[in-house]
């Protein structure tokens, strides 16, 4: 929160611009969104635009994210990028100011509502991030064993998406590998972690973990870490939030979202809502699989970059 206020006052009397573009991303300062910010902000510069950049501290403050949703609006911003924190709230919302004709981009969750020359959608392919996380498991378990998934949450699609397109995938590929526990997800550690943790003090043989959210993934991680169980039960993540472990073996992979990419491409679209020129209404960015082999590659450290004043 400190550093969007920073850069709040770096950009003087930006609040009411008509080249201000209001980018409002789950949460500030994470390694999943900052990225985001980065990107929008290296095309937003070449295009003559500012960015406002702000969010509440937690992704799970809904009630917070539509109040600056609004104070957004009042303030007179030339058009809105936002990354919502639920599905189902937000849709209310969206549909009143695109009605509005203000310009709008949704990152990472398909609201289901159809998008027009004022809405698009910048989105994550969760369904292909599924299948990456199966079949990653698929390789490290030799088609044999007993999985634990975490972090279920039916109130966000992409998440739901992921965890259907993983089952199929380990049912179709994998039926030597099964699920022996599904839990729902929460948006904090601790109790991600305490949902970890009592898999574990039930003694069952649990051969790896699936954490389908950054939360999960670092909640599932500690528990791991607590029980002295991170080389022998495999972790495969989700959302890049936590990566040193990695590097040590305790993480064995993170699906990864290319958000720098999906902020560039956002910021590319706003730009031409605002020109009138037509924009595609889905763009769908594939995801990628972070491992101990690839973590320093080009490729990896290029969706990491979270310096929005650098020259991409």
């Amino acid at each position: 929160m400190f550093l969007s206020a920073l850069q709040f006052l770096l950009l003087p009397g930006c609040s009411r611009t008509a080249n201000t573009i209001a980018v409002i991303p789950r949460a500030c300062g994470t390694v999943l969104w900052e990225p985001e910010h980065a990107g929008a902000a290296h095309v937003a510069r070449s295009k003559g635009l500012n960015v406002y950049w702000n969010a509440p501290t937690r992704d799970d403050d809904v009630e917070g994210q539509i109040a600056l949703l609004e104070r957004v609006v009042a303030r007179g911003y030339a058009g809105i990028i936002i990354t919502p924190d639920q599905t189902l709230p937000f849709r209310s919302p969206v549909r009143k100011i695109v009605s509005r004709g203000l310009p709008m981009v949704v990152v990472g969750t398909n609201l289901g509502i159809s998008p027009s020359q004022k809405l698009s959608y910048v989105l994550n392919d969760d369904a292909a991030g599924g299948q990456m996380a199966a079949r990653r498991l698929g390789r490290i378990l030799s088609g044999q064993g007993a999985i634990a998934v975490l972090g279920i949450n039916p109130q966000l699609t992409g998440i739901t998406a992921r965890e259907r397109s993983f089952e199929n995938t380990l049912r179709v590929e994998y039926p030597g590998i099964r699920v022996v526990e599904r839990r729902l997800g929460y948006y904090s550690e601790p109790q991600e972690q305490q949902v970890a943790e009592d898999i574990l003090n039930r003694g069952g043989t649990i051969d790896a973990i699936v954490a389908l959210s950054h939360a999960s993934t670092r909640g599932a991680f500690y528990a791991l870490a607590e029980f002295d169980k991170t080389q022998s039960i495999k972790l495969v993540g989700f959302d890049q939030d936590l990566m040193p472990p990695i590097r040590t073996g305790g993480l064995d992979s993170v699906v990864m979202q290319r958000t720098y990419d999906m902020g560039r491409t956002a910021m590319e679209l706003m730009d031409a809502q605002l020109h009138g020129r037509p924009v595609p209404g889905v763009t769908v960015f594939p995801p990628m699989l972070m491992t101990r082999e690839n973590i320093d590659s080009p490729e990896i450290r290029q969706q990491l970059t979270a310096n929005w004043w650098a020259t991409p």
